[in-house]
């Protein structure tokens, strides 16, 4: 099931100054949440399939699906084997998604289909999660199978054009047919938001609106595609870029002194939420955000424990005692996302993120 292609930001190099001059410029939200994608296990078109969703596969009429990285299961799988993080996803596949309505587009396309979604789980941006009713997946693309000329692009990721996706008005049309807009909101599947339709645009200049999710929110940013150029091409704003940085901490480059250096480069999200789960499971502690007083601690001893020899040979000064002060902020940034994302999944918190970190 292949990976996602990369999409550049609209001043990359591999983005041509032509592609804003074409005549089918199509502007959708660009939402913050977990990257998805599933397909139906169709017996068929067997011969289709790589084997890692063969494997994964319960039998024909299965949907199978994935992270970005890898492929995760069947939506006949138990919840409890499942990740935590991906329960509301699962339930949409289940009450969500029409399978017998993707068999029949099956036989529009000759073969079977990859659909791309965005799992909205809390990341950076809180679309009000907890208070309101929010879609659990949100189309975005279709890939058909018999337009898969490799699994693994070759090369820069971002030179990777989307030949062989479906246009905009065919994927839409897909989105439409398969999801079932009786269920709950909270196992529903909807397209994307588009925002806009054009034959020109300025991206230094535009605007990002506000979310669709949530009136008092923006936008993330905006994914500018056009079909003719077999591209997509992505526009986010500043603030949420800077936003990101202080949820899932700062890139080493970026840092303005040693201390944020030495914890952009070691205080990862899977280290604290490892920690987390020692916490609560082997030492019986209540899950919450009172935990940040013990785990911050716990985190910086892990850190000196397995790298030690490699911090010895950095080549910049930091003062340890100013490490304490960031790595707490990031333990509580990330203890607020697992604790909102359990309540939303209706997940054990230490299920979450558990095999995708």
């Amino acid at each position: 099931m292949k990976v996602y292609p990369k999409i550049p930001r609209y001043d990359h190099p591999v983005v041509p100054e032509s592609f804003f001059d074409a005549e089918d410029l199509v502007v959708l939200e660009k939402f913050d949440g977990s990257s998805f994608r599933f397909t139906l296990y169709d017996e068929r078109h067997a011969s289709s399939y790589p084997d890692p969703v063969v494997d994964a596969a319960d039998g024909d009429g299965s949907l199978v699906f994935g992270t970005r990285r890898s492929i995760m299961g069947s939506h006949r799988d138990d919840l409890e084997e499942i990740d935590g993080a991906l329960h509301r996803a699962v339930r949409c596949l289940r009450d969500g998604i029409d399978a017998n309505a993707l068999r029949r587009v099956h036989d529009e396309h000759d073969g079977p289909l990859i659909v791309y979604a965005e799992n909205l789980v809390y990341s950076t941006l809180d679309y009000g999660y907890t208070e309101r009713d929010l879609p659990a997946l949100v189309g975005f693309d279709v890939l058909p199978y018999a337009a898969i000329d490799s699994m693994t692009p070759p090369g820069s990721p971002y030179a990777e054009t989307f030949e062989g996706f479906l246009s905009t008005e065919a994927a839409w049309r897909v989105f439409d047919r398969i999801r079932i807009e009786s269920v709950s909101p909270d196992r529903a599947f909807v397209p994307a938001t588009i925002l806009d339709e054009m034959t020109e645009l300025d991206p230094e200049n535009y605007a990002i609106p506000r979310s669709s999710l949530a009136d008092d929110l923006r936008a993330e940013g905006v994914v500018i595609r056009s079909d003719s150029q077999d591209r997509r091409v992505k526009v986010v704003r500043d603030a949420f870029e800077e936003l990101n940085r202080e949820q899932f901490g700062r890139d080493p480059d970026d840092a303005e002194m040693g201390a944020e250096q030495f914890v952009a480069m070691y205080c990862t999200s899977a280290r604290i939420r490892k920690t987390v789960r020692s916490l609560v499971i082997e030492e019986n502690r209540e899950f919450g955000l009172h935990l940040v007083e013990d785990l911050y601690p716990r985190v910086v001893e892990d850190i000196w424990a397995e790298h030690w020899r490699e911090i010895m040979r950095l080549e910049f000064e930091f003062t340890p005692a100013n490490v304490y002060p960031l790595v707490a902020k990031r333990c509580v940034t990330e203890l607020r996302k697992m604790e909102t994302n359990a309540e939303l999944n209706d997940a054990d918190p230490t299920t979450i993120w558990r095999h995708l970190s």
